[in-house]
């Protein structure tokens, strides 16, 4: 790297002063890329959350389509890990679709005292 500087031949003071200078335009120059690159990712993630609310509005949301028959409030849509109910009523030799829920009498656990029926 050429400069004009012979630095060996410089005092400490200038040197220092020299130094100085420089941590100042860095300083500068490091807050000004910094700024650029939070703008950058506030675009990219303005980006990331349209296409992921797009995303998710491609995949509608699962219904119950499974019920427990002893406790009608625990349901299962059919996606992820069965329950373990589920999973406890086939070990015994039950089949899948005797616990399947008719489409016009689902329900939809609000919480564990109240369940509303779908329309």
């Amino acid at each position: 790297m050429a400069t004009g500087y012979n630095f060996s031949a410089m005092s400490v003071d200038a040197l220092w002063e020299i130094h100085e200078e420089l941590r100042i335009v860095l300083a500068a120059k490091m807050a000004a890329q910094r700024q650029e690159i939070d703008e950058r990712l506030r675009d990219l993630d303005q980006f990331s959350a349209s296409s992921q609310r797009a995303v998710t509005a491609l995949h509608p949301k699962a219904g119950p389509f499974y019920r427990n028959p002893d406790r009608p409030t625990q349901i299962w849509s059919g996606r992820g890990l069965r329950p373990r109910w589920l999973v406890f009523q086939l070990a015994s030799g039950r089949k899948l679709d005797e616990f399947r829920i008719e489409a016009d009498s689902r329900i939809v656990e609000t919480d564990e005292m109240h369940a509303r029926k779908l329309v």
